[in-house]
């Protein structure tokens, strides 16, 4: 055997027998150090073959592939783990360690909320996600947006969540027509925690968030459910109580000309606490005509 190879098979094993005797929260530190010393060699030990990579799943040679790119972009990058390193068991057993990063780039500190996730594999531990806080939620933010959510908070946890809209499936091979005939759409929302809001004879729409129109902490979400024929419609504004959505005014009546105009369909009236200004459609003799009026707000 040549002696390189036999050199690369001893630091294997040594590391892989150092791995064994030490605690998930002492590994951190390690590839902490190895990243700082930007020690392929060592990090190569450290992850799986399949790893959860800062939202994306990759192979073990794409991880270090991406740790040598950022150590070719940043050749004096220092991170340091700032304060205690704390360690909680998952149910599957894997150790999640979570940790404050302060990452100093060309002179630029930024500390992220960071943690790796350990699996033991053959006694060994092994990092199975690395990731940060800030990295998780815009890739949160990517997955919903691609599903056309919005972000709202309807239940007044201060905590974002996504709504959007689930439309009814629809018989291709008649014209018009649902394959359930009650065309029920529904919003949903990420936290499921959240009962769906449930929309008859709705084909599609755009989910509104029209902030808190009733003074109570929450987010009000609107509507405007489309419908294979028709320029009217009936514009519907919900608001969660008691852990039920209600219709906080009730339905309010739009023509196209009135969306295509861009009138705003409700907003807070800033003279009378506790009411809303709706814009409605009105058919009059000569025309379709936008009107105005103060309504109490549930």
């Amino acid at each position: 055997m040549k002696p390189f190879v036999s050199l690369l098979l001893c630091l294997f094993f040594l590391n892989a027998n150092a791995q064994q005797t030490k605690d998930p929260a002492a590994l951190v530190q390690e590839w902490n150090t190895a990243n700082n010393k930007q020690d392929i060699g060592t990090l190569i030990y450290f992850y799986d073959n399949e790893v959860l990579f800062y939202g994306t799943k990759l192979k073990k040679q794409e991880c270090i592939a991406g740790k040598l790119s950022v150590f070719k972009k940043y050749p004096t990058l220092d991170q340091q783990i700032a304060g205690q390193v704390k360690t909680e068991t998952l149910e599957n057993g894997d150790v999640k360690c979570s940790f404050d990063k302060a990452v100093n780039t060309n002179g630029a500190i930024k500390t992220y909320a960071s943690y790796l996730v350990f699996h033991k594999i053959d006694n060994a531990w092994k990092i199975v996600v690395e990731s940060d806080l800030t990295t998780d939620a815009n890739v949160e933010k990517r997955k919903w947006k691609a599903k056309g959510a919005v972000a709202c908070d309807v239940d007044g946890d201060g905590v974002k969540e996504y709504a959007y809209l689930v439309p009814p499936p629809i018989d291709t091979t008649k014209e018009m027509e649902c394959q359930d005939d009650s065309c029920v759409a529904h919003i949903r929302f990420s936290n499921r925690a959240i009962p769906d809001i449930n929309i008859v004879s709705c084909i599609g729409g755009g989910v509104d968030v029209l902030g808190d129109l009733n003074n109570d902490g929450k987010d009000e979400i609107g509507i405007n459910p489309q419908w294979w024929t028709s320029c009217w419609s009936g514009y519907h504004v919900y608001t969660l109580k008691n852990g039920k959505w209600i219709d906080a005014v009730p339905v309010i009546s739009t023509h196209c000309n009135q969306w295509e105009q861009g009138v705003k369909v409700i907003e807070k009236d800033p003279k009378k606490p506790g009411y809303v200004i709706i814009h409605y459609s009105q058919l009059t003799e000569d025309d379709i005509v936008t009107r105005t009026k103060s309504v109490p707000i549930k």
